[in-house]
């Protein structure tokens, strides 16, 4: 249900493609163009950050609980069952 409401385009952050990374790091630069190198530093590692957690199926807020991530959901179901539960792909299908 997750998939089909937040349409995430990928599993993880490890799966995001360097060149997508760079494109994003390039603009989050851009914007942070005149500030001091330190400040653009952490302006661009938030940025990245906030796209992986819009991006990636694991880091999403859930969608019936947003205190919650994905992820942690799949690991609070790890705990409460006992078995090691892993994600490794989704498919989205749209009309």
């Amino acid at each position: 249900m997750h998939v089909a409401a937040a349409a995430p385009t990928y599993l993880s952050a490890v799966d995001i493609p360097a060149d997508v990374l760079a494109k994003e790091e390039e603009i989050a630069r851009s914007q942070a163009a005149g500030k001091p190198e330190n400040i653009v530093t952490s302006i661009v590692h938030g940025k990245l950050k906030k796209f992986a957690e819009e991006h990636c199926l694991l880091e999403q807020k859930f969608f019936k609980d947003d205190t919650k991530t994905v992820g942690g959901v799949v690991q609070e179901a790890m705990q409460k069952l006992g078995e090691n539960i892993q994600v490794k792909e989704f498919v989205r299908v749209s009309v």
